[in-house]
């Protein structure tokens, strides 16, 4: 009887410990992909004060290096894609917006400058 009692509470600790590491699986889980989530919005937060949108040509004015990038579908900057305004075509030119052009403007003044 004694043993019964012996084994029968050992397999409560067993399980016990089984799921308290469960739950700590999930808890380190759960703890990654805050930290993953807080890098991304991080990362999003710095390359919004380097990247300027031009909506009117699906592109991104990279204002560190003065060239441009593609935005794919998910909205992300391609960096695959670069170019720069001496790469661009009239198509590309008549397709930008009155805000847009603007800002290429500035960055053509301040190459030159």
């Amino acid at each position: 009887m004694v043993v019964t009692l012996i084994i029968v509470f050992l397999f409560c600790i067993f399980i016990a410990s089984y799921f308290m590491a469960k739950k700590d699986d999930k808890l380190l889980d759960l703890q990654r992909r805050v930290e993953h989530l807080e890098h991304k919005t991080s990362k999003k937060v710095v390359s919004r004060l380097l990247f300027v949108e031009l909506k009117s040509v699906n592109s991104v004015l990279d204002t560190l290096n003065n060239c441009f990038y593609q935005i794919d579908e998910e909205g992300n900057y391609d960096i695959d894609t670069e170019y720069r305004l001496s790469d661009v075509s009239d198509d590309w030119w008549d397709t930008l917006s009155k805000e847009d052009l603007e800002i290429v403007n500035k960055v053509k003044h301040t190459q030159t400058v």
